[in-house]
């Protein structure tokens, strides 16, 4: 199972607790103690990372660990260090791997941490106010954010990307950091923690606004949010109840013959293995193509946008759904370990008997590696046969950067066996594949920085791609602006609405004499 720290609009932790200090920011960490926490992180990677080598040549990776071991021969402000443990994480350039600060990060965020109170919105790379934290009605919705206590946005944008956890060199996960929650969060952790924000904004019609605001947690910011009247609109629209399943069909009034099926993510519906997270996708998909076939539908609209991944299994499942071709093909060509006996194995999401299980369930390469089995105990990638009731028309595949993980592999092979339509912006994950299935999570012993490492190399069953490291393209690139924001639509539908349009057949004209 893949995992991912998501980030969503309306944070659904609330506590009662009393806003404190952070700790943390006033603590001095040691020389000894961080060379003991980094040389322990240095050899998790290198004993575990499947891809720690994947975009950066060893010899250069090797380089660097080399020059952090030898800097840290000062005391060091925790959140400097915990910056250059960060820094070293994101270069391996993996979304499955990353550090945070503490444990409790997140309550500590809500509760303690004081940060800016506003909630953006990235757009072509540019920050707009969504949300306004503070009782002032005088910035609303749609204003830009140019400039943070004298810095640019671009510059601080340029900073936060530095530390984001993304696969290879794909940029439209990355604008994430400008967003919401993980904006407030990345500035306080990586570029400052101020008690006073200055800021300058750019108002819809030109005008240069300067406001200043104190710093407070965010969890404070959002109960003023709902309540801040220049906020109404946006929280009527987008501050709303989780679904209650992740998965939904709908039959639009606006087209004729059309399905449109929501996959919020692949968490498998409460599915606690990966036999019961195929189950409950199958009678999903077997109920949605049920209605469909009895609806005669002969388009059908798949959104994967903002899909943070989930089960394998359930991308492979919905691919067999999808397929066009009669014939069994392979999903990933590779799945490949560089262990089968690190004692760190006994820090990963592995059960008790997988861990005993795992020298059965790889085959020694020789150079070093272990080739996953996939279904049998030869080195050919398992193949998958389409679903006899799969979807036969068109389809149309919505998607964008934060399609990651196991949602990003489900585009890759999807495009390349030509499933249908791609609209949208390219996905969060490498094309060729990335890393997941299962992690290790361990604490470093003495600064209690956390970090999250993936065991398991993935090769998609795709062509070699032109440029190594990029997320799927889509065929027709419709970016989400502020504009739809703010005005409530829907560029995506809309797009997809136009070609399936251009391809219905005319209405017969009525004849004249």
């Amino acid at each position: 199972m893949k995992s991912l720290i998501s980030f969503l609009l309306v944070c659904p932790f609330w506590s009662n607790a009393q806003p404190g200090t952070d700790s943390l920011s006033t603590r001095i960490l040691q020389p000894a103690d961080m060379q003991t926490d980094f040389r322990y992180l240095r050899r998790l990677l290198e004993e575990t990372h499947p891809a720690l080598y994947r975009y950066t040549p060893k010899a250069q990776m090797q380089a660097k660990m080399d020059s952090i071991d030898q800097s840290l021969r000062q005391p060091t402000p925790f959140y400097a260090f915990f910056k250059t443990v960060a820094t070293l994480m994101a270069d391996i350039r993996c979304a499955h791997t990353h550090a945070l600060p503490q444990k409790n990060w997140r309550e500590q965020f809500n509760t303690t941490q004081r940060t800016i109170p506003f909630f953006l919105f990235p757009s072509q790379s540019r920050p707009f106010v969504l949300l306004n934290g503070t009782t002032d009605q005088s910035i609303k919705p749609g204003f830009e954010l140019l400039t943070i206590n004298g810095q640019s946005m671009e510059a601080i944008r340029q900073q936060l990307f530095r530390y984001y956890w993304a696969d290879g060199y794909i940029e439209s996960s990355r604008s994430v950091t400008l967003k919401g929650e993980l904006f407030a969060l990345f500035y306080y952790w990586f570029i400052g923690q101020p008690d006073t924000f200055a800021l300058t904004f750019r108002s819809p019609a030109g005008d240069t606004v300067r406001f200043e605001t104190p710093a407070k947690p965010f969890g404070s910011s959002l109960k003023v949010m709902k309540k801040n009247p220049v906020n109404k609109q946006m929280v009527a629209w987008y501050i709303t109840k989780k679904e209650k399943h992740p998965w939904r069909v709908y039959f639009p009034d606006t087209l004729a013959s059309t399905a449109y099926l929501r996959l919020d993510g692949f968490g498998g519906e409460g599915a606690k293995n990966g036999a019961q997270a195929i189950t409950v996708f199958r009678q999903f998909m077997d109920r949605t193509m049920a209605k469909i076939q009895k609806k005669q539908i002969e388009n059908l609209i798949v959104d994967v946008r903002s899909n943070t991944g989930g089960w394998d299994s359930q991308g492979i499942e919905l691919f067999t759904y999808l397929m066009k071709t009669d014939s069994a093909v392979p999903y990933y060509a590779r799945q490949h370990s560089v262990t089968d006996s690190s004692e760190f194995i006994q820090f990963s999401d592995l059960s008790e008997a997988d861990r005993k299980n795992v020298k059965n369930e790889l085959i020694p390469e020789p150079d070093g590696t272990f080739t996953l089995k996939q279904g049998s105990d030869t080195r050919e990638p398992k193949r998958y046969s389409p679903k006899s009731n799969r979807f036969r028309g068109q389809v149309y595949i919505l998607m964008d950067g934060a399609s990651v993980s196991t949602a990003s592999e489900f585009l890759a092979v999807a495009h390349a066996n030509k499933v249908g339509v791609f609209i949208g912006e390219e996905s969060g994950g490498a094309y060729e594949g990335g890393n997941g299935s299962s992690f290790i999570n361990l604490e470093l012993p003495k600064s209690g920085i956390q970090v999250s490492t993936p065991l398991v190399y993935y090769n998609n069953a795709v062509p070699e791609p032109t440029i190594k490291g990029r997320g799927t393209m889509p065929d027709h690139n419709v970016p989400l602006t502020i504009d739809n924001v703010l005005n409530h639509t829907a560029p995506h539908y809309d797009f997809v609405r136009k070609l399936i349009q251009r391809q219905l057949p005319a209405a017969p004209t009525k004849a004249t004499e």
